[in-house]
C-alpha cells in the first residue's frame, strides 16, 4: 500500500487535513483569537511577540506564523490584528494567499473592541469552514508527503524499539518518494561521526560535523559548561538513559539507513524528496522541533516517547508511538502505536511496516490521539542569543 487519500493544493503541494487557523499578528489579541477558535472549532495560533521586536526576532515571528498559514494541511486562515502592532497584516495575508487558499482578516481597533471582533471573526471562520467542507480527497502517491520524526520523554526502550521502528518507516517513506525531516541537533553529539557517514556526499558529512562542533562550542562560550550538563534530561535519566552518547545513539535510529541529502534551515524550502536534517539549534521542549517541521511544510510528525507526552501540533497530526509496552497500556489515551511489541518478539521490519501503514491511514484522514484530545501546540522556535565578544 503506497497510496493515500489527500488534497492536492493549487500550488502543487499535498495536504492531508483541512484545518482552519486563527492567527494572531501580536500577543495583544491572543485571547480574542482563542475565543474565536473555541467558539468555532478552528485552531488558534498564538505567540508571545509581534511588537517591539528587533529585526531578527521579528523576522522569525513572521516566518513562523506565515509558514503555519501556508502549510498544505491548512485550508483557510483568519488573521486577527490589533491595528498598531509591528507585524504588518497585509504582507502576511498576501504571503498566505499566494498558496491559493482563502484568507480573511479582522482588526480589533476597526471593529470597535473585543466583543465585536470576536463576533466578526466567528462569521468569517464559519465562511472558511463552509468552503473547506466542499474540498474532496483524491488518491495520491506518497510523493509529496513530508514526515517529521521526533522523540521526547525518552527512556531505555526508545532506542531499542521506538526509534528503530521509526527508522524502518523512514526508509519506506523515502523509498516511495516522500520526504523525512529530522531535527534535535542537541541530541547528535557523540554520534555525529555515524550521521556524517550516512550523508549523501563528503561535503554534507562535513556540514554535519561543523554543525555539531559549533553547537558544542556555543554551549561552552555562552553558558560556561558543556552540553552534557543538561542533556540527558532528568526524565531521561530516570528512564534509564545514562549519557548523551547513549541518548544520541538512540536518537539517530529514527533516520533509518536512508542517505542524508543535506541540512536545512527553517527559512529554506525542501529542494527535493529524501531524508533531510533540520539545523534548528533551539533550546527548549519538543514543541520547538515539531513547530519547526510545520514551518518547513511537514504534513505529519511521527513522535517516539518512552515515558509519554500529550503534545500535538496546530497544523499537523502527531502519530505518537512508544517502544515501552507498559507505557502504551498506561497511556493509551495519548499514544497511537505500540512499538514495544519488538521487545516481546515482533521483528523491527514487520513493526516498521505496520507503522508505515498507520502513517498512510492518518494521511488519508484517520485521526490521531493528539487531534482527538485537541492538543494543538505551536511555538515560535527561537534560537538562543549569542554573546557578543
Amino acid at each position: 500500500m503506497n497510496t493515500m487519500q489527500g488534497y492536492m493544493r493549487e500550488n502543487g503541494t499535498l495536504g492531508i487535513r483541512n484545518y482552519i487557523l486563527v492567527i494572531s499578528t501580536v500577543s495583544c489579541v491572543n485571547s480574542i483569537s482563542s475565543k474565536i477558535a473555541q467558539k468555532t472549532g478552528a485552531i488558534a495560533i498564538n505567540h508571545e511577540q509581534g511588537c517591539v521586536e528587533f529585526k531578527d526576532d521579528h523576522k522569525r515571528t513572521v516566518l513562523s506564523i506565515s509558514s503555519a498559514g501556508k502549510n498544505p494541511n491548512v485550508a483557510g486562515v483568519l488573521v486577527v490584528g490589533l491595528g498598531c502592532e509591528q507585524t504588518s497584516s497585509q504582507p502576511l495575508i498576501r504571503s498566505i494567499e499566494a498558496t491559493g487558499k482563502p484568507v480573511e482578516f479582522v482588526r480589533v481597533q476597526d471593529e470597535g473592541g473585543s466583543p465585536e471582533a470576536i463576533q466578526k471573526g466567528i462569521e468569517l471562520v464559519e465562511k472558511l469552514q463552509k468552503q473547506a467542507s466542499e474540498l474532496k480527497r483524491d488518491e495520491c502517491s506518497v510523493e509529496g508527503l513530508v514526515v517529521g520524526v521526533q522523540c521526547g520523554g525518552s527512556d531505555w526502550t526508545t532506542a531499542i524499539s521506538g526509534n528503530t521502528v521509526i527508522g524502518r518507516m523512514t526508509d519506506l517513506v523515502v523509498k516511495n518518494g516522500g520526504s523525512v525531516l529530522m531535527s534535535e541537533v542537541a541530541g547528535f553529539p557523540g554520534s555525529e561521526h555515524i550521521v556524517a557517514e550516512q550523508a549523501v556526499s563528503h561535503e554534507v558529512g562535513l556540514e554535519v560535523f561543523q554543525m555539531v562542533d559549533e553547537l558544542r562550542a556555543d554551549f561552552v562560550k555562552d553558558y560556561g559548561q558543556t552540553i552534557e550538563k543538561i542533556n540527558p534530561t532528568p526524565g531521561n535519566k530516570a528512564g534509564g538513559i545514562t549519557t548523551l552518547v547513549e541518548k544520541s545513539m538512540g536518537n539517530i535510529k529514527k533516520m533509518g539507513s536512508s542517505p542524508i541529502q543535506g541540512l536545512l534551515k527553517l527559512e529554506d524550502k525542501i529542494p527535493y524528496p529524501g531524508l533531510w536534517i533540520v539545523d534548528s539549534r533551539v533550546q527548549g521542549p519538543d514543541q520547538f522541533s515539531t513547530s519547526g517541521f510545520a514551518i518547513l511544510g511537514a504534513n505529519v510528525t511521527v513522535f517516539s516517547t518512552g515515558r509519554g507526552t500529550p503534545i500535538g501540533n496546530a497544523v499537523m497530526p502527531l502519530i505518537k508511538i512508544t517502544g515501552n509496552p507498559k507505557s502504551y497500556q498506561k497511556l493509551n489515551s495519548i499514544l497511537d502505536f505500540n512499538a514495544g511489541v519488538v521487545l516481546e518478539g515482533a521483528t523491527i521490519e514487520e513493526t516498521g511496516e505496520e507503522l508505515y501503514k498507520l502513517l498512510l491511514e492518518v494521511a488519508s484522514g484517520k485521526q490521531t490521539k493528539s487531534e482527538i484530545n485537541e492538543n494543538f501546540e505551536f511555538v515560535v522556535p527561537r534560537e538562543p542569543k549569542r554573546k557578543v565578544v
